[in-house]
């Protein structure tokens, strides 16, 4: 219930501010460590130190796979149709899921995942640096059926990895981790509700704000096996935190 409850809260809140501030404030807030934080934790609570341990180095190389998606959907996005939403969420899925299948074959270090996936952020980040910020013209009222429609997805997820986690071991549980747990369900939503155009603009910040989850996933590595899963999650949120300050100092207020 705990696991449901602050996913959806999540999923939501991120919509909101979509909708009625930024997509581009939206794109960066998504990059926040909120799922893979709600994934490491509960694969630690019920595997193990060691076990979650594991997961977060690969959850490092699985962020590749997580930004590879974002890349994919970008690409796939074309119009508001119900088809074209359908089509993107599956195509970016299955990039995710190939990229994945690639990082599980290789050793990975905390060093070499690390540089493998800011390689990956830097390459998705040139790649998309001119796309057009666009701002909602229209604002929604959420609904009851909305709110349930808009955070199930990414409870479901978050349900679907940790109870899997025991039988895919610890290197498929940390790349699953790496899924876009909370932005997926948000890129679904404002792409049905809005079309494209914020899309894109949603997906064109969200690589800078990604590297706070690399480097959550990176510090709680590093620290699970020295002081535990729950201090361990704490000093996770205390560097992601300490990074995101640094980027909005240096980027300048957000509009």
């Amino acid at each position: 219930m705990i696991k449901i409850a602050v996913t959806m809260v999540v999923v939501i809140g991120l919509s909101i501010i979509a909708e009625r501030v930024s997509p581009k404030l939206a794109g960066l807030l998504a990059g926040y460590p909120h799922g893979i934080a709600i994934v490491l934790y509960f694969i630690g609570a019920e595997q193990g130190v060691e076990f979650a341990s594991r997961a977060a180095l690969y959850a490092i190389g699985g962020l590749s796979a997580n930004v590879a998606l974002c890349y994919a959907y970008s690409r796939l996005c074309r119009t508001r149709s119900l088809a074209n939403v359908i089509l993107a969420a599956a195509g970016s899925v299955v990039v995710f899921l190939f990229v994945s299948a690639v990082l599980q074959r290789l050793p990975l270090s905390a060093l070499f995942a690390s540089l493998l996936t800011l390689g990956m952020i830097a390459l998705i980040y040139a790649l998309l640096r001119h796309t057009e910020e666009i701002k909602l013209l229209t604002k929604t009222r959420l609904g009851v059926i909305a709110v349930f429609a808009r955070a199930v997805l990414a409870a479901g997820i978050v349900l679907l990895i940790t109870g899997l986690a025991d039988k895919i071991g610890p290197d498929w549980a940390g790349l699953l981790a790496g899924f876009p747990i909370v932005t997926f369900p948000l890129l679904l939503i404002i792409h049905h509700d809005h079309g494209p155009a914020p899309v894109h603009t949603m997906i064109r910040v969200y690589p800078i704000g990604l590297i706070a989850l690399l480097v959550y996933a990176l510090t709680t590595s590093l620290t699970f096996p020295v002081i535990g899963i729950g201090l361990g999650t704490l000093a996770g949120f205390g560097v992601a935190t300490i990074y995101l300050i640094g980027l909005k100092l240096v980027s300048g207020s957000l509009r």
